[in-house]
């Protein structure tokens, strides 16, 4: 396992800037926007350029929410470009009802520039209690890429992992890989601090 330095960056123009503080142990992300959703973007990224096939785990200890739809996690993304096609595996700030979702964890992609996102939801109808529910601080999430073939997992406690959903899509060069996070409120800001970032570059 290895670290990596993650540096932040806003996407889009929100009215409210982000920043990212990181040390030995956690990056703590700071973040307002509109949402990371429909044909365009506005959030905070922590980020590097990274090609390859790679493992990235990241451990959310603690979100704020300005929105129920206040969302993290890990992202890999085309470009810094607000319209740009990404994936992103990420965690509400609860597990109250939305859309097709009775708890906090969530995929999404953009698949062409400009294009709308689309969910992967937990299998339907809604389950009672949730299927992949949040309690932080013990909420992991892991993105790995194959070539064009990625798979989403989640943990309770960083050993047990199950998987969310595998996504079939292609980036070229190097796209950026890290921490996103949005507000879905552009005039209150979120702090979500991660931990336990683990990067592995796979063959």
């Amino acid at each position: 396992m290895g670290k990596i330095a993650l540096n932040g960056r806003d996407i889009g123009t929100p009215a409210l800037k982000g920043v990212t503080v990181m040390d030995a142990k956690q990056a703590t992300v700071t973040a307002g926007g509109a949402d990371i959703w429909g044909n365009k973007d506005e959030f905070h990224f922590a980020c590097i350029q990274m090609g390859g096939n790679f493992s990235l785990t990241a451990k959310i200890d603690a979100m704020t929410m300005a929105d129920p739809h206040t969302k993290a996690g890990i992202m890999l993304r085309a470009s810094a470009e607000p319209f740009a096609p990404h994936m992103m595996l990420f965690a509400f700030g609860d597990n109250r009802a939305r859309n097709k979702n009775s708890g906090g964890i969530e995929f999404q992609s953009r698949m062409m520039p400009y294009g709308d996102c689309e969910a992967v939801y937990p299998a339907q109808p809604k389950a009672d209690p949730p299927e992949f529910p949040v309690s932080f601080p013990d909420v992991w999430l892991r993105l790995q890429r194959r070539d064009d073939v990625y798979e989403a997992f989640v943990s309770k406690d960083g050993e047990m992992w199950r998987r969310y959903c595998q996504h079939k899509m292609q980036f070229s060069g190097a796209p950026l890989l890290g921490l996103a996070v949005t507000s879905h409120n552009v005039a209150k800001p979120v702090t979500v601090s991660f931990s336990q970032i683990d990067y592995i570059p796979l063959e």
